[in-house]
């Protein structure tokens, strides 16, 4: 009988990982680089029905209060927020206004999550003087409201983009600047990073997993 050793897992060291395999990253997530952001909240998973009358609607209305939706209630939120850029539908806000404006949604959807439902938010930056980062200002206000930060999707709309020059002007060098041809998708999750014991039956099959 031969005895084959346990393969242990690789951890995190001063000098890194050449691989990751059932890695231990508590050293890591332990560091003061940690210190101060929103960390894991382990509670007990609830999820609240939608009410009937509810389902597969659209409500014409702003965010900043649903009271049609309880609470823990929603696994996925998706959004492109209004820009505040002179749309019919804005209200040339300042910006300390308009990140107040969406603090007051972004709340609401803390509100109905699951524990551990995901806030997905699309969002472009603005101008080129200054030139404003919204996506900053958003994952800011996010953390500030105590959401897990789970990554950021660089959306390449460069395909699409128009033709335009970066000088400045016509023919002149004097102020070059930077041409966006991408967008964000922000990735948050409410307290936890799972979303603890679902009740329902998952649809994951190995076929499927390994068809992807």
């Amino acid at each position: 009988m031969v005895s084959v050793p346990k393969r242990t897992g690789t951890k995190t060291s001063a000098f890194g990982s050449s691989g990751r395999v059932n890695h231990d990253s508590t050293l890591f997530y332990a560091s003061k680089l940690y210190e101060g952001l929103p960390k894991e909240k382990i509670t007990e998973y609830v999820e609240n029905p939608i009410p009937p009358e509810f389902l597969d609607k659209i409500f014409c209305k702003s965010s900043e209060k649903m009271e049609e939706i309880p609470d823990n209630s929603i696994h996925l939120m998706v959004t492109s927020p209004p820009y505040n850029v002179g749309k019919e539908y804005d209200e040339n806000l300042t910006l300390n206004d308009y990140r107040e404006f969406l603090r007051k949604v972004w709340s609401e959807v803390k509100r109905v999550l699951v524990p551990g439902g995901r806030a997905c938010i699309n969002i472009a930056n603005l101008g080129r003087k200054p030139y404003i980062p919204l996506h900053v200002f958003i994952a800011e206000d996010m953390l500030d409201l105590g959401f897990l930060m789970r990554g950021e999707i660089i959306w390449n709309k460069g395909a699409s983009g128009s033709s335009s020059t970066a000088w400045g002007s016509w023919l002149s060098a004097k102020n070059p600047v930077l041409r966006d041809v991408h967008e964000y998708i922000l990735v948050f999750s409410k307290g936890m990073f799972s979303r603890g014991n679902l009740r329902r039956k998952s649809t994951i099959s190995k076929e499927v997993s390994n068809s992807c």
